[in-house]
């Protein structure tokens, strides 16, 4: 048996960019930024990096999405996998950070819940759900896990 060679059109195959607002870009980046300089600190275990939280007014959106970054390998079950900054391709990892970060500023628990489960181990899903909620600061009046 032959196998057939077929001529691919390498314009059909280019997946096209998604489009995002100057704020996503400027949060995908700041990831970015972040995930970097995670890379050169040591991991963090996720009960570990809430128990050391500061809730410092100032400060305390950028702690939590560090210690999101450098924990969320342990939910994952792998690294997660980040661009340099400015890159035009976005990882899966990167557009689904961002999909819950975007839903849990929005307010809606119910996406960012979704979005947890489907790719959180189940023991470390409440953690990462306090470090997102953190990270956008959503914490309001009633505080839920």
């Amino acid at each position: 048996m032959i196998p057939l060679k077929t001529r691919v059109d390498l314009s059909a195959v280019e997946q096209p960019q998604p489009l995002r607002s100057r704020d996503q870009t400027g949060r995908l980046n700041r990831l970015r930024l972040s995930a970097m300089r995670c890379r050169a600190r040591a991991r963090v275990d996720v009960s570990e990096a809430c128990n050391l939280l500061c809730v410092d007014e100032a400060q305390s959106e950028l702690r939590f999405e560090e210690a999101l970054l450098r924990s969320l390998h342990q939910g994952l079950g792998r690294k997660p996998r980040f661009y340099a900054v400015g890159a035009a391709e976005e990882s899966f990892d990167e557009r689904w950070l961002l999909q819950v970060l975007d839903a849990a500023e929005r307010g809606d628990m119910t996406s960012v819940e979704f979005l947890v489960r489907s790719r959180i181990d189940k023991t470390m899903q409440r953690s990462i759900r306090f470090l997102i909620r953190g990270a956008v600061g959503r914490f309001g009046g009633r505080f839920t896990l």
